[in-house]
Formats: C-alpha cells, structure tokens, sequence
C-alpha cells in the first residue's frame, strides 16, 4: 500500500494530491491517521477530477481538523473543484441566513409555500380515505376479515363509559346554571326544550368528537406513525399494499358507524342530567318534563344531529391519520406529531360546527 500520509516530524504538512482524487487513491492513502492538532496543507495543484469519496474524505478532514484544534488549509485548487467542494458544504451563511429571515417578503413566500405544501398533503390524504372506503371497496376486496369489528371495539366500545359519564356531568351543570336563571323568572318548565334542543343540535355531537379527537384522534396518529419509523408502511408498499386502505380505512368505517351511536348515547345522558336537575332543583313533574320536550323537538333536529356526528367523525380519522403519515424521524416526532394531531382536530371541529350551525 502506498504511503501518502504527511511527514510526522513536521507541525506544517504538505500533501500533494494526484491528478483524479476518486476512491481507488482514498483508500490507498494514511491521511486519516494524520495528527489532527496540527496544520495539514493540501495542494491540488495537480488534482483535475474529484469523486464522492474524495469529497466526503475532504468533508471529513475538514470536520475532525476543527474539533481537535487543527488546521486545514486547501491550496491551488481551481474554480471548477472549489465550486464541487461548497455544493457539498453544510456550512451556513450566517449573515444572509439574518437578512433572509429578516426579510418579510421572503418569511410570507417562505409560510404560504409550507402552508400551500401541507394543504396539498391533506387533501391527498383525504381523497385517498374517501375513495378506498367508498369506490376502491368496490374495485379491491381485500378487506381483513374481523378487522371492522375489532375496530368497532376499540373506537367505539371502549369510548362508551367515558362520553356517557363526561355527557351527563355537563347535561347536570349545564340544566342547573339554566335552571337557576329560569326559575328567577317562573319560567322552569322551558328547561327540557332548551336541555334537549341544545344537547341534540350541539353538545351531542360536539363533546362526543371533542372527547373522540384527544383519544381516538391521538390513538390514529401515534400507531400510523410508530408503523412509518419502524419502515412497515414501506414493507406495505413492497408488497403491493395500499397503507391507507390497510390502516386507514378500517378505522373510517369503524367511526363512521359508532360515532353517531356514541352521540345519541351522549344526547341521552345529557338530557338525563336536566330531567334529574328538573325533578330535584325545579320540582316539576316527570310526565311535564317529557311533554315538554317531545313537544319542542322536530325530526331536523335529529338529522342535524346526524349529519354533525358523521361528519365530525370523519375529521377525526382524516386528521389523525394525517399527522401519522407526515412523521419524519423518530420517537420525539412521534410525540409532537401526536400533540399536533389532537390540537388541530378539536380546533377543526369547533370551527366546523360553529359553520354547519348556519347550515343545518
């Protein structure tokens, strides 16, 4: 093997580097082993043509040399390679990077053109959802025997304790607050309409997706995103599986058929918590307490319900799966995604129902 490492007796080194500086001669060569707390001078006076190895060799001299305290000094190299070497240089710029981001122009171009990216992203990830759970069930019947019930379980069944117990403490503060100011009035017997008009068109719906995004929102992201570090999205891929339609789509269907469920259960128990605030706090009487708002609810006011919870539903799966599939990194990308996730799925769904209220 040739010697090409720098004499040792000296503090100032010079290499003469051949006229190609590919891998063959970087492998070949000892400058590695050279003294990283002295000055090494590297001429390419010679050098015409330089490789991927060179480069990272070059790369990698120049970063050892700067934590040891030495000194690495590139000599007679021409235009054409000096260019090559900073195409590769992760050095930055500090003065432009502080005019670059001091200038409002390029911040706005820079926040429209990320905010343009990740619209695109979602609506990707949206459209794929809705076509393989609608048209692609059609067209590849691939679906996993059991796994629609498994689901069904897990999204909804084990969300029952926590929306009902959660909906009949708010229906219980909601009708005593209500209560306390109707009553000033005389005017207690109207509790049932607006306990159950308000539970119905609103709360229903709206606590139960509320409760749904923090648990099974975060449940989408942090299992789609543990599936795309640990590369088995890729495997899917390799084996000629859509990921969305393996992951995604069962948990659409799943929340599609429980969510509406959920929030009648939630209607319920929040109408509950007024009828015992009604016969406790208003002493009125169970059978006026019904009358009253069988009376004042309409069939629009279940469809409203309805369409509400479905398309609250919806939100959530889109949303957490989403952030799930825009993971990149490891587990503290998991963690932060996951955080996203949720925050943005309840702002959406308030958002969203603050405007189908003017709808429906």
């Amino acid at each position: 093997m040739k010697d090409y490492s720098p004499a040792k007796a000296s503090q100032q080194n010079l290499v003469r580097l051949p006229q190609n500086l590919e891998r063959t001669w970087v492998s070949e060569s000892n400058l590695m082993s050279c003294d990283r707390k002295s000055t090494l001078i590297l001429d390419f006076s010679a050098t015409q043509r330089i490789d991927s190895a060179g480069l990272c060799l070059i790369r990698i001299l120049h970063s050892s040399f700067e934590e040891s305290g030495g000194k690495l000094i590139l000599r007679n190299i021409n235009p054409q390679l000096l260019d090559t070497l900073q195409s590769w240089s992760t050095t930055v710029d500090e003065s432009a990077q502080k005019r670059a981001s001091g200038n409002i122009f390029v911040n706005t171009g820079d926040a429209f053109l990320k905010f343009k990216d990740l619209t695109v992203s979602a609506l990707s990830t949206l459209t794929e959802m809705l076509y393989w759970g609608t048209i692609g069930l059609f067209i590849k019947r691939d679906f996993r025997k059991g796994v629609l019930g498994d689901q069904m379980y897990q999204l909804g069944y084990k969300a029952f304790g926590i929306v009902g117990l959660l909906s009949l403490l708010i229906g219980l503060v909601l009708a005593l607050q209500t209560a306390m100011q109707l009553n000033t009035f005389g005017a207690g017997v109207f509790l049932a309409p607006l306990i159950g008009i308000t539970m119905i068109r609103e709360l229903g719906p709206l606590l139960t997706a509320i409760i749904l995004a923090g648990r099974t929102g975060s449940a989408t992201t942090a299992e789609i995103a543990t599936m795309v570090v640990g590369e088995e999205l890729d495997a899917l891929k390799t084996m000629g599986i859509n990921p969305v339609q393996f992951v995604v789509v069962p948990k659409f269907w799943a929340i599609s058929i429980t969510m509406p469920l959920l929030s009648i259960m939630s209607t319920v128990a929040g109408i509950l918590g007024g009828y015992f605030i009604a016969i406790l706090y208003l002493d009125l009487a169970s059978s006026l307490y019904w009358n009253e708002l069988a009376k004042s609810i309409q069939f629009r006011d279940f469809m409203a319900g309805f369409i509400k919870s479905l398309i609250f539903s919806w939100l959530i799966i889109w949303i957490g799966s989403f952030y799930g599939f825009k993971v990149r990194g490891g587990a503290e990308a998991v963690g932060k995604e996951t955080t996203s996730s949720v925050v943005t799925g309840i702002f959406v769904i308030i958002l969203t129902d603050a405007l189908l209220s003017f709808v429906l």
